[in-house]
């Protein structure tokens, strides 16, 4: 028995190993990012580029002159910070050549798949030797930027024929001045688009290239930064109820374990009620979702006479109850109205709803030909929603935010040209007590309004802050009455968000399949 206790000891140390072996981990993959020519003259070639992992033996680029691709030249690259540099040397003028990036992991050499193609100046305009000293151009609040041009010579260019771009956007040319001996300098002007990054500046003269230069452009102060860090927290619209995280699909009610970080299902969604992946709002003891469109027959010997009206569901964590609040003084003919752009906001203590009823589609985006925009008032002593008032204005994509006592209205408004209905712009207003409104901001103009559509709008810092789309973040400051751009530290890859939530004392925001921790700070 003792010889068979120690064969059975020894199965189980082999499974155990065999086990550990299947899990070992594997270097991850390399990826080749934002290659870029950095100067070009006409006998060298500089080229960055940023490898995704430092899990590298060697790295750099492999090139050719394109009319003889069987001779292929092997240049290493060296790391500067966390950039690849290299120059290609020794090659001729006016001429093509073909590069590609390569590394070398685990004794395997790999290649992009992608290949750049590069011509270098020509002797004639080499001897100009036109290069941007700066090694970084400020820009303002709006792109507008300035940077100077050195070369040699440059007295003996006809102005009217050269021909300077910073992206393929035209700029304004200033004439030479002298800094020394033959060497002059002419500064350019122009816009770009306000984010940090490189651009390409490119000139040509009498149709033949004589200027090719990448430069980081930087701004110029401070601005808002947002950096969004993955959470271990589930993406299924999270709903917070005294700040434990709820989840409501596949027709059930779950709870985060934030120590185990799993879900448990605490509850089922009661038939009739809600559809899955939505999002509560807590208020007291109860989370509230978005009006769904309910049907009522008054005639029941007659089941096609009926009509259909807003109605909200409820949930009760603390007793699994659902409740619904029906409006059916609201009720409209069915197929002619779509419930929309719906809105819980807390206001001096009390909760409101604000929600659309959109009748026939208009020429704007989200737009309706008619839209009905109601206010109700939650009242605690009959727990049911009273009528509160109606807004008076046109205004789509709306969201309500209580900010210190004050309460604000942001969305999109109508642009009228010559009396047309031509757009909508983004507009804020202050609330008073009995709704009425007080514009304090309005973005664009007539030719240029400011059109996007918010999908999730908190207050944040004492100010507003809202997504216009993954990729567009926007901050709204009661104090000054100013939209500021918010700049992404890093990015959210995904192409639908679900709307913010707090936990923890943090800001979250839900995404495809995940959430995301938002943190905003100010600086450069």
């Amino acid at each position: 028995m003792g010889r068979y206790k120690w064969l059975i000891l020894f199965s189980v140390l082999c499974a155990f190993c065999s086990c550990k072996k299947q899990v070992e981990l594997v270097d991850p993959e390399i990826a080749i990012e934002n290659v870029y020519v950095e100067f070009i003259k006409s006998n060298q070639v500089d080229i960055n580029y940023k490898l995704s992992h430092v899990g590298y033996q060697a790295t750099g680029v492999s090139y050719y002159k394109k009319t003889e691709p069987a001779t292929v030249i092997l240049v290493n690259a060296i790391r500067e910070s966390d950039l690849l540099k290299l120059s290609l040397q020794g090659l001729e003028a006016n001429t093509e050549y073909v590069f590609k990036v390569f590394y070398k992991q685990n004794n395997e050499q790999k290649a992009d798949t992608k290949e750049y193609t590069v011509k270098t100046l020509t002797a004639e305009m080499a001897k100009f030797a036109l290069e941007v000293k700066s090694t970084g151009i400020n820009y303002d609040e709006k792109g507008n930027f300035t940077l100077d041009i050195e070369g040699e010579n440059i007295n003996n260019l006809n102005l009217s024929e050269l021909d300077i771009k910073v992206n393929q956007a035209a700029v304004t040319i200033g004439y030479p001045t002298l800094l020394s001996n033959k060497r002059y300098k002419i500064t350019i002007k122009g816009t770009v688009n306000p984010v940090n990054g490189n651009n390409s500046v490119q000139g040509l003269y009498q149709g033949k290239e004589i200027l090719f230069q990448t430069i980081p452009f930087v701004f110029d102060g401070d601005r808002y930064w947002l950096t969004a860090q993955l959470s271990a927290t589930r993406g299924y619209y999270a709903s917070v109820f005294n700040n434990e995280l709820y989840y409501f699909y596949n027709k059930q009610v779950f709870k985060w374990n934030d120590t185990e970080q799993r879900l448990s299902a605490t509850g089922s969604i009661q038939e009739g009620t809600i559809d899955g992946n939505v999002i509560g709002f807590q208020f007291d003891d109860q989370l509230f979702f978005r009006p769904v469109k309910a049907a009522y027959s008054p005639n029941q010997n007659d089941i096609s006479d009926y009509y259909n009206y807003p109605e909200i569901y409820s949930y009760s964590p603390g007793t699994n109850k659902w409740s619904a609040y029906s409006f059916k003084e609201q009720k409209y003919v069915p197929g002619t109205h779509v419930i929309g752009n719906n809105n819980y906001f807390v206001h001096k203590g009390e909760l409101y709803v604000a929600y659309s009823l959109n009748e026939g589609r208009g020429a704007v985006p989200n737009a309706y030909l008619k839209s009905y925009n109601f206010i109700s008032h939650y009242n605690r002593l009959t727990k049911q929603f009273e009528s509160a008032a109606s807004l008076a204005i046109e205004i789509i994509n709306f969201h309500f935010i209580s900010i210190n006592n004050q309460l604000y209205l942001t969305g999109l408004v109508p642009v009228y040209d010559q009396g047309f209905k031509v757009s909508a712009t983004f507009a804020v207003f202050k609330v008073d007590d009995n709704f009425k409104l007080q514009e304090v901001y309005r973005g664009g103009t007539v030719a240029q309004p400011l059109t996007f559509f918010p999908s999730s709008v908190i207050a944040y810092d004492q100010k507003i802050l809202i997504v216009a789309k993954p990729d567009d973040f926007k901050l709204f400051d009661p104090s000054d009455q100013k939209l500021y751009q918010v700049f992404l530290k890093n990015n959210i890859p995904n192409i639908y968000l679900g709307g913010f939530f707090n936990y923890n004392n943090k800001l979250y925001l839900n995404g495809s399949q995940t959430s995301y921790e938002i943190s905003i700070v100010k600086g450069r």
